[in-house]
This record gives structure tokens, C-alpha cells and sequence, in this order.
């Protein structure tokens, strides 16, 4: 009798293998990319362990870098840091599924003085929220990932080089307190998903009594190509304590294979920065490949207009490229070149953003699946 309950117990306890893992694509950034923490919606993890109905999946994924910078017409430095540093555990059973994530942060924003411990790295909450799936729909509430990151994120794919350009401008959070809900369209097209948030971001409390209503959709119209994604959002918000206006607007198309990604993507906003009156566009056209099962290839071109009523241009261009392996258990170590490039409007509000970086960055993302969240 003993021995029947100990193969029961083992039974249940048995570890699902992990799905075959892929790169998971900041906090909040500032308004150029070359100082941008890179941290994300995060994707499911890989099912770890299961115990019966229920599924327990951990979460681990953490960038380290050298960095070498140097901004035009001043002198060059170079650094160590720890861009991002997420871990966490995911629960689902029967329809049921919920989420715990924390990061490593300083305690201040960039440019800061001033910070907790003389500004050590602290933890904060990066997502917390529970949800549950009845057929074709999914609800979320806490603090939830915004939706319309996961198809880019995950097309793009190489999270260790670069955030998407909506996150690094600081035009949308990748996360904030609020509900979610997600309808999958039939004949896997795709899904269409609405949420209401505060419109701070998870980083920052509510300023205002306003919330973000965003509409976000992704179609995959061809039946034999599913890689192609006609991706789409909306932003109706407001920001701080006088509710300036932070609306958005765009999309694009991807191709998300396993082997080769690319996109295009254009997002208009009215409203950057604390101005409500700021009207701007950001481009972003990024392709990516593996080779010979190691040997990973990227190269990613943004740039922001910032205001299109400025007397001159005003405006950001960034060119990144990379070459890097892929070691093994979720180990991947790349060379990256960027470029941040500033118009003389921009670089005279923005000192020292004007510049040539080089990078070593090591990724350890070992739980982390094929699949994206919100893909």
C-alpha cells in the first residue's frame, strides 16, 4: 500500500519538459534610447511542475552588460550594469491563472541625485495579477502587461539589445494597474483584446482620476503563413496631475517565424512628455535571423519625431545592430552597435544623448517558452 502512494505522489509531481525557449523581447525609460532600461511584458513561462490540476511555471531573465559610450563633443565613459533583472512564478489550473513578478531597479530615475540607500537596487512588483479563461475569452486584473507589446516583442525577439520604441520613448508602459479583456477570433485569426488602466505605468502611482482605455488587435489573415501579423492599437489616456492628454495611434505588419523576423511599424501620439500639446511620429523597422542553430544576427532602425510644431526638426534617429550566440540553457551572449543620432533641436534639450555606444551584453532567460503573452 505504501508503495502504491508513493508512485501517486510521484505521478503527480512529474515535471512537464520546458517548450522550446525563445528570447523574450524597460521600467520606465527616459526620453532617448541610449539610456533606456530595458524591461518588458513578460511572456508565460514553460510549464515546470505540475501537482495535479495545478501547473507551476518559474520565471527568471536577467541582462548584464559592459557598455562603452561616446556622446559627441564630450568625453567617453564606460560601465558595468545590470539593465534587467526579473523573476518571478506563474500558477494556472483549470481555466485559472495568475502571475508574480519582481525586478531589480535603482531606486532613481536617471539624471537623480537623491536615492533610497544611496541608490541601491530595490525590488518592486513588475506584474501581479490573476485572471481566468472561459472559451474564447480572458480576463485580468492587477497589474497587468499592456497587450499590444507581445506580437512586437516577440517578433523582434531580442529583448537584451533593445526595447521597443514605444517603451523607450516613454510613449507607452509596458505595465500598469488595471483589467484586461482578451477575445481570441475564430479560425486561429488572431485575438482583440481591450483594457482600462491607470495610465502611469506600474512604476508611478495615479496622478489623476482619468483612465487609458487601449484597443489592441492582432490578425494573422493568411491561413498557410501563419509568421504574417497585421498588429494594431489604440490609446485614449491621460498623464499627471493636470490629465494632459496621451493619446496614441497606430500598428504595422510583422513576420514572426522562428527562424527569421522582421516589421514595420508607425504610431502617431498627441501628448509627450507632460505636453499635451506635442505632436509627433515614431517609424521602426527591425529584421532578425538565426543561423546555423547558434548564431543569431539583428538589426533595428527607429526614429521619433518628437514635435511637429517645432520651428526646425526635432527629432531622434537610433540604428542598432547585433551578432551573438546562443550558448544553451537559455544563455545567449552578443556584440551590439548603436547608434543615437539627434537633430540639433533635440541634442540642445537633450545634452549628451547624441552619441556612439558599443555593448557586451549576457542574457539568462533559462524557463521562458516559444510562445509570447499576449501573441
Amino acid at each position: 500500500m505504501n508503495a502504491a502512494w508513493l508512485s501517486l505522489l510521484l505521478l503527480a509531481g512529474e515535471p512537464v519538459p520546458a517548450a522550446e525557449e525563445a528570447p523574450p523581447p524597460p521600467a520606465e525609460a527616459p526620453a532617448t534610447r541610449a539610456a533606456a532600461v530595458r524591461s518588458t511584458p513578460s511572456p508565460p513561462a514553460s510549464p515546470f511542475f505540475t501537482l495535479g490540476p495545478l501547473t507551476l511555471s518559474p520565471w527568471l531573465d536577467v541582462f548584464g552588460s559592459f557598455e562603452g559610450d561616446w556622446p559627441t563633443g564630450a568625453a567617453s565613459y564606460n560601465h558595468f550594469a545590470v539593465p534587467r533583472s526579473l523573476a518571478g512564478l506563474e500558477l494556472s489550473a483549470e481555466g485559472f491563472r495568475g502571475r508574480f513578478l519582481i525586478e531589480g531597479v535603482y531606486s532613481t530615475d536617471n539624471g537623480a541625485l537623491i536615492g533610497t540607500a544611496g541608490d541601491s537596487i530595490v525590488l518592486r512588483l513588475r506584474e501581479a495579477w490573476g485572471g481566468y479563461r472561459w472559451r474564447f475569452l480572458e480576463a485580468r486584473l492587477g497589474v497587468i502587461p499592456d497587450p499590444q507589446f507581445g506580437p512586437l516583442e516577440h517578433a523582434w525577439g531580442f529583448r537584451e539589445l533593445s526595447p521597443d520604441g514605444l517603451e523607450a520613448f516613454r510613449l507607452v508602459a509596458p505595465a500598469d494597474f488595471g483589467a484586461s479583456l482578451r477575445a481570441w477570433l475564430p479560425a486561429e485569426l488572431g485575438w482583440v483584446a481591450l483594457s482600462v488602466t491607470n495610465g502611469e505605468g506600474y512604476g508611478q502611482r495615479e496622478l489623476n482620476t482619468g483612465k487609458n482605455l487601449t484597443l489592441s488587435a492582432t490578425v494573422r489573415p493568411l491561413s498557410f503563413a501563419r509568421q504574417l501579423e497585421v498588429v494594431g492599437s489604440g490609446v485614449i489616456g491621460s498623464t499627471g496631475l493636470a490629465q494632459t492628454q496621451a493619446n496614441r495611434l497606430g500598428g504595422g505588419v510583422l513576420w514572426d517565424g522562428d527562424w527569421l523576423g522582421a516589421g514595420v511599424t508607425a504610431y502617431g501620439f498627441w501628448g509627450l512628455d507632460d505636453d499635451g500639446g506635442r505632436r509627433g511620429l515614431l517609424l521602426e523597422g527591425f529584421a532578425r535571423a538565426q543561423l546555423f542553430e547558434r548564431l543569431l544576427l539583428a538589426v533595428r532602425g527607429e526614429r521619433l519625431w518628437r514635435d511637429f510644431s517645432a520651428s526646425s526638426d526635432d527629432s531622434i534617429t537610433t540604428f542598432i545592430a547585433g551578432v551573438g550566440v546562443r550558448v544553451g540553457f537559455g544563455l545567449e551572449l552578443f556584440a551590439e552597435y548603436e547608434r543615437d543620432a539627434l537633430s540639433p533641436l533635440a541634442r540642445a534639450s537633450l545634452p549628451g544623448a547624441d552619441l556612439n555606444t558599443v555593448r557586451v551584453v549576457a542574457r539568462l532567460n533559462p524557463f521562458v517558452s516559444h510562445l509570447e503573452d499576449w501573441r
